[in-house]
């Protein structure tokens, strides 16, 4: 308790405290004084009621803060609570507890509190640790406060907390706490001061919501084992109603925001089930029930939260369907299904991993699955199968060759059987057997018969590599060899014994190979042989016949030829390689003829520069002759203008002459006449 709240605590009682300091004795019959007890959500309250509002199951809480001064050394007050009002039988636990105490003689020194239980006093001047934590243990509703030291009078101060646990049932209920002071040297009692804690109790939220969950579990399986919550494990279960352990178990959980999801729920079985909620005893009957959420609950289960409902076999196989439907106004509706097999009606090839087994006394692991199914189809376990050999000297017959699968994997795999082939010692390779399988027909009780696989298996012997093949291939297994680059392509390596057989199946291919040019990745793996070839694609886990990956390398990026090379054999004395080529690609070669349309245009027009040069040349010579014909041009025509002019000048001559001759003439033939 800080400082600054205990004299808050003390300042009504001050006067009376300091009052009593002034006397030498108290009078012997002087009763504790200044006594206060308040209620309220902190110890800082100063009313005498407080009132709260919960919901069912859940916890009410208030602080008492109570003070009182002592005036003689073995005076004390008793605290008790008590609920007075409302469905008292309803109402939960009421627990006082104590959170904080002081007194006023030293900030170390502490009150005794006694409770009536022993194991709840604490000695004088210690903080009694039980009290305080008695919300933990059983319910503490009365306790004495006192401070028995020799001082005769102290303030004795006390933080208490009242709870009101779970109450079961809506409502109001009232608590109502007393005080009782005790003179100690009087032996009398006097009614101090009470206060009244009003708890308003509401009516849960039951209805549950979408994130409530149904889960599956293989017989009596705990929700917590296998999948997650709310994933449902395979169940397949046989028809017969021997035995006391139900099919399955159907998990409910029903959740809302507050956690107080609590509806009741049917349950429909259609199909060949029954349901209950006893796990120990077989019902005979029974495809429908009402059930109350958490009915089998208890605070320690590993189930806890979880309503289980029990799914039984009626004998018949089929599948069965089980309806949960909440009726408690969430209208939540989960299905479930449950699968019961019948005799196994059809034993029958599902996969042949192996058809090359290794001759001279080798065991084929695994080198068929076999399925053996139901009329329905439902996988059948726990059968014997036999192997019977065509030929005993190649492959002997067994009559424990198949193992289960729903043995180790549980019964997802149930009816999948998984079987080996031995070899005999002296077989060879290229020796052949037929290789046949059959189990006991349990639908038959008056003899023995047997389901046979339909057709038979054949295999043959192979022995280690002799001799190792490589070739390439494009993505499709097509032998190949010219790629473009960064092309897809595969790697092969065929492999033959001794005897020039195929290798046998499961073989382990080459490990060593390496490529003088990248392909796509540092190091090239190649899977096993089957059929006597191993590739560089990976095979499929369900069938190795079937490659999962055909794309794991690709043709180097540069043109031109690459090599792939590898060794084996005996301290690997033996080599292996294949070489490709890449060739130009489409955009390369489109560049290259434009690059040659480039430079045969370039020739063409560095000719047709040099005749335009040609020709300008010619030009010039031309220009120079035709200045040349101007000159002489011009040259000749003043000439003939200037003979023009003398002929011009001489016919004017000529013309006068003519003139004065004529004039003479005329002159003389008159002359004449006359």
């Amino acid at each position: 308790m800080s400082s600054l709240t205990f004299f808050k605590r003390v300042a009504t009682v001050a006067a009376i405290a300091l009052g009593l300091g002034s006397f030498s004795s108290i009078p012997a019959s002087a009763l504790v004084s200044g006594h206060t007890l308040y209620i309220g959500a902190t110890s800082s309250a100063t009313t005498s009621t407080y009132s709260s509002t919960i919901a069912v199951g859940e916890t009410a809480t208030a602080v008492l803060a109570h003070t009182f001064i002592q005036s003689g050394q073995y005076d004390s007050v008793t605290v008790s609570a008590l609920v007075t009002g409302g469905n008292v039988g309803n109402a939960g636990n009421l627990k006082l507890f104590l959170s904080d105490s002081s007194t006023s003689i030293d900030s170390s020194t502490f009150p005794t509190y006694y409770s009536g239980n022993t194991n709840l006093v604490g000695a004088a001047g210690e903080a009694p640790g039980n009290l305080v934590n008695a919300q933990n243990g059983s319910n503490v509703t009365s306790f004495d406060v006192n401070e028995s030291s020799s001082a005769s009078t102290k303030a004795v101060n006390s933080t208490i907390s009242l709870r009101l646990i779970a109450p079961s049932v809506a409502g109001t209920y009232t608590v109502t706490v007393t005080t009782e002071a005790l003179n100690a040297s009087a032996g009398t009692t006097a009614a101090g001061p009470s206060v009244s804690f009003v708890v308003t109790v509401t009516a849960a939220d039951t209805v549950a919501n979408a994130t409530s969950t149904s889960t599956r579990r293989n017989g009596t399986t705990e929700v917590s084992t296998g999948t997650a919550v709310g994933t449902d494990s395979t169940v397949v279960a046989t028809r017969s109603t021997a035995g006391g352990t139900p099919a399955a178990t159907i998990w409910i959980k029903q959740s809302n925001a507050d956690g107080t999801a609590n509806e009741s729920m049917t349950v429909t079985a259609s199909g060949p089930a029954f349901v209950n909620l006893d796990s120990s005893t077989r019902p005979t009957a029974g495809s429908a029930l009402t059930v109350k959420n958490l009915y089998s609950d208890v605070d320690n289960s590993t189930n806890y939260g979880y309503t289980p409902i029990f799914v039984w076999s009626t004998g018949t196989a089929g599948v069965a369907t089980i309806t949960v439907n909440f009726i408690g106004g969430s209208a939540l509706t989960f299905t479930e299904t449950v699968t019961f097999r019948g005799p196994a009606t059809t034993l029958a090839l599902d996969t042949q991993y192996g058809k090359i087994l290794r001759a001279g006394g080798f065991t084929s692991s695994g080198f068929v699955d076999l399925t053996l199914k139901d009329a329905n189809g439902v996988g059948v376990p726990g059968a014997t199968i036999i192997l019977t050999s065509s030929d005993a000297s190649v492959v002997a017959s067994s009559t424990s060759a198949c193992t289960d699968y729903s043995v180790a994997y549980g019964d997802a795999y149930a009816g999948l059987y998984s079987c080996d082939a031995i070899t005999t010692g002296t077989s060879t390779s290229g020796s052949k057997a037929t290789l046949s399988f059959k189990t006991v027909n349990t639908a038959v009780t008056t003899a023995t018969e047997y389901l046979t696989t339909q057709p038979s298996v054949s295999v043959s012997l192979g022995g280690s590599a002799s001799t190792v093949t490589l070739s390439l291939a494009n993505s499709t297994g097509t032998a190949q060899s010219s790629f473009s680059p960064g092309e897809a392509m595969v790697i092969k390596a065929t492999a033959v014994d001794s005897s020039g057989n195929p290798v046998y199946d499961g073989l382990a291919g080459p490990t060593t190979l390496v490529a003088n040019k990248n392909l796509g990745t540092a190091t090239i793996t190649m899977n096993a042989y089957y059929d006597g070839v191993s590739t560089s694609q990976t095979r499929s886990a369900v069938d190795p016949r079937v490659f999962r990956n055909s794309n794991n390398l690709f043709a180097p990026a540069a043109s031109g030829a690459f090599t792939i090379s590898g060794r084996y054999g005996t301290d690997s004395a033996k080599e292996m390689s294949a070489t490709g080529t890449v060739t130009d690609d489409a955009s390369t070669a489109a560049a290259n003829a434009a690059s040659d349309a480039a430079a045969e245009a370039i020739d063409a027009a560095n000719a047709a520069t040099d005749a335009a040069n040609l020709a300008a040349e010619a030009a010039d010579a031309a220009t120079v002759a035709a200045e040349e014909a101007r000159d002489a041009a011009d040259a000749a025509t003043a000439a003939v203008e200037e003979l023009a002019t003398q002929v011009a000048t001489l016919m004017a001559a000529l013309k006068a002459q003519i003139t004065t001759l004529a004039n003479t003439v005329a002159k003389i033939a008159k002359k004449v006449k006359a």
